[in-house]
């Protein structure tokens, strides 16, 4: 007869403990889970002092850039721009003008809007457009340019002219000689040419032998200069100081011109 231990009964009743190494173990039927995303390994970050030094000097320029501008637009000055057309030997009147805030610069000899009423004594030394901005050397003190005006040479002797006569000076003009279609014993004349003859330029030096070589460049208007011209060329041309109203006589005005004689003589 077969002795059986307890405990052996034990397991075989209750099919637990020991089971055959061959037995395959339970396996379970849950889904397995999905592989997380993989990091691929980083190199480590490289320093550039550099670039970062670079950085900070951009953007300390900025700041001294803006605090200059900002210094710049609180120093600003009113100067004059054009805004019509002006052509060259034109006076500049208020219509042509308006007031424009710039930055003040010493370098740029502006016109300024202070000094507007200054123009009236000024012409434009060349042709101005809209939107220039007026500076010194555009401007020129020679006399404007009318329509109606002619710019002539005219020879006249030492005796013909004030001696005093200078440049922007107004002078009259007169024949002094002859009548036309007269015999060279008739008595001289005197007769009013032009009142105002503007001189533009004066000769380089007198004559020494009193022929007439003293070269005057003039404004004349048009109407009178082929009757100035004339009496330039026949040598009867004669300039008194200042605008005269006398019309005509046997002597010419003034007390700074030979007397109609004298030119005569001094003609012959």
């Amino acid at each position: 007869m077969r002795i059986v231990s307890s405990s052996t009964e034990n397991n075989v009743a209750g099919m637990t403990g020991w089971k055959p190494s061959g037995s395959p173990a339970p396996r379970s039927t849950a889904p397995a889970p999905a592989p997380g995303p993989v990091r691929p390994p980083t190199a480590a970050r490289e320093r550039k002092p550099a670039l970062a030094a670079l950085a900070l000097l951009l953007i300390a320029a900025g700041v001294l850039a803006s605090v200059y501008l900002q210094m710049q637009a609180g120093n600003r000055v009113g100067v004059i721009e054009v805004t019509q057309h002006v052509p060259q030997g034109q006076q500049i009147t208020d219509s042509d003008i308006t007031e424009v805030m710039v930055a003040q610069d010493s370098s740029i000899n502006y016109v300024t809007w202070a000094q507007r009423g200054l123009l009236s004594q000024y012409t434009a030394e060349t042709d101005l457009v809209p939107g220039t901005l007026l500076i010194g050397p555009m401007l020129t003190t020679t006399p404007a340019v009318s329509s109606n005006l002619m710019t002539i040479a005219v020879a006249l002797k030492d005796d013909q002219y004030p001696p005093s006569l200078g440049v922007g000076d107004t002078v009259s003009a007169y024949y002094v000689g002859p009548p036309a279609n007269s015999n060279s014993s008739s008595q001289d004349v005197t007769i009013l040419l032009a009142t105002t003859v503007k001189i533009l330029s004066l000769p380089v030096g007198g004559s020494s032998d009193g022929s007439a070589n003293n070269v005057f460049e003039v404004s004349v208007d048009k109407a009178d200069a082929m009757n100035v011209l004339a009496a330039s060329d026949e040598s009867h041309l004669v300039f008194t100081s200042g605008a005269s109203t006398a019309g005509s006589g046997n002597s010419a005005p003034g007390a700074t011109v030979p007397s109609p004689s004298a030119s005569s003589s001094a003609a012959t």
